[in-house]
């Protein structure tokens, strides 16, 4: 199952991509006028989404890598965090996207040969899930955003907790 799943994601990434950028709905960095939205970069979806196929082709959860494009590279300065507001919390909404950009490619509409089931969805559907929990559990783990404020619902995460994700 995983092996088709990996292929089938990665013949899929560009929709995957796409449609997780145009889903995202993070607020706009501070002092920003008018109810724009903040942009989040193609190459972190990209990253991302790598990611993502990488750990499920391995059977491991997700791990970000050390180079690359993370969460605190654009947090703040092209999209921030909303204070004590689920919705707007940036890696929650980007979780959240991910998820529904991922599952895009299995909908009825997309996935007309009819290669995966009901079932096969729902079970792609929490592996994914739990691939994309293990990527942000480790953005969230490394923001430096979160240590200073008070408001972050991940304040308190201890990184070094060996049960995590």
């Amino acid at each position: 199952m995983h092996e088709r799943l990996t292929h089938y994601l990665r013949d899929n990434r560009a929709h995957i991509v796409e449609h997780w950028l145009t889903e995202a709905e993070i607020p706009p960095p501070p002092g920003t006028h008018g109810d724009g939205s903040g942009v989040v970069p193609v190459a972190f979806f990209e990253q991302a989404v790598d990611t993502v196929i990488d750990g499920l082709r391995r059977g491991k959860p997700a791990e970000i890598p050390a180079a690359g494009l993370h969460l605190d590279a654009f947090l703040g300065l092209t999209c921030a965090c909303e204070g004590r507001r689920f919705g707007g919390r940036a890696c929650i909404e980007l979780h959240d996207s991910g998820l529904k950009a991922f599952m895009s490619v299995f909908g009825e509409d997309w996935d007309t040969e009819k290669e995966f089931n009901e079932l096969d969805r729902e079970c792609c559907g929490d592996l994914i899930n739990h691939a994309l929990s293990s990527l942000f559990f480790g953005e969230i783990a490394e923001c430096k955003h979160r240590r200073f404020r008070h408001d972050c619902p991940f304040s308190s995460l201890d990184p070094a907790d060996p049960h995590r994700a």
